[in-house]
């Protein structure tokens, strides 16, 4: 029989010990293109691009490993009226080994204009349902008080703040996510001290800025900086290249574990297509085939024919 190495053995019991222990810290999926997709992580961003933005979103990560997550999201956010305030959706469903967690919110937002700037304020509110199957679990012990079989969800609510400020050519943001840090409450564990299952505060920051080298080229450089409690600092550092104003080529470092290879087409004024490649580099590298992500992207003005054009932010 073939004997499993120890540093897989390691990794399956970190994320069990994330799934189901008193470090279930980084419950957010992780984006590789979150400066394609700003929506995702900063409700604030609602109504900035001037017009009704839709994004469909796959992550495959970790390809290879058993029980490696896998995201799917789906956003659509409308320009602000003239008063002033901008509204979107979201949904997305995250599947971590035995855990599935499925999100859907609601987010409204409040733009401020000035001569050459804007800024945003944005709240989302909504619930993060997950569901524990308890039969994908091994247990090392034969009478473990966990082990008690079946599936079991638990459904919380989660409130988001956002800050965005930008200009033509630059932006700064600030997100915090699940401010209320709910419990959740697991029938079948009434002891609250043996799980200790709830949603942790995300705080993210980022900025980026726009310099236009040429005519028909265009650098793109950003990064962002992501705590949460019970989880490492995490840090993107990206730069990324416009060309004739149709196609991003970017590459990026994610906390010193992992390159980030990823493009984006402006395949119209209005259709936008991306792809992301994530190489680990560290000791889980060889376990895996890297992640993978893709998203589609739509750009509408319903009030008149006016096509969008391709925009920097």
């Amino acid at each position: 029989m073939r004997r499993i190495p120890e540093i897989m053995k390691k990794a399956f019991l970190f994320l069990l010990i994330v799934l189901a222990g008193h470090s279930y810290g980084q419950q957010d999926a992780i984006y590789s293109q979150y400066m394609f997709n700003p929506f995702a992580i900063n409700p604030a961003y609602a109504g900035s691009r001037n017009s009704y933005s839709a994004v469909l979103l796959h992550r495959s990560q970790w390809v290879g490993m058993p029980g490696a997550p896998s995201t799917q999201s789906f956003a659509v956010h409308a320009p602000a009226a003239k008063s002033g305030i901008a509204w979107g959706i979201n949904f997305a469903h995250d599947q971590i080994g035995p855990s599935r967690n499925i999100v859907a919110a609601a987010t409204g937002a409040y733009i401020i204009k000035f001569d050459k700037s804007k800024l945003a304020f944005g709240l989302r509110a909504g619930i993060y349902n997950t569901v524990l199957d308890r039969s994908k679990l091994n247990f090392k012990e034969d009478f473990d008080q966990l082990d008690i079989g079946g599936k079991e969800g638990a459904m919380v609510p989660s409130f988001d703040f956002g800050a965005y400020y930008y200009k033509t050519k630059f932006f700064v943001g600030l997100a915090i996510n699940h401010l209320t840090k709910h419990t959740f409450n697991f029938k079948d564990y009434p002891d609250t001290t043996v799980t200790n299952m709830a949603l942790r505060r995300h705080i993210m920051i980022n900025a980026g800025y726009v310099w236009e080298i040429k005519r028909n080229f265009v650098l793109k450089p950003s990064a962002m900086l992501k705590a949460v409690p019970g989880a490492p600092v995490n840090l993107d550092l990206n730069v990324s290249a416009l060309f004739y104003k149709r196609f991003w080529l970017g590459i990026g470092v994610r906390n010193q574990s992992s390159i980030v290879l990823m493009t984006d087409i402006n395949i119209t004024d209005y259709m936008r297509v991306g792809y992301a490649y994530d190489i680990n580099y560290n000791k889980l590298g060889g376990y895996n085939k890297g992640s993978h992500e893709v998203f589609l992207g739509f750009d509408f003005n319903l009030k008149n024919t006016q096509t969008i054009s391709p925009r920097y932010l």
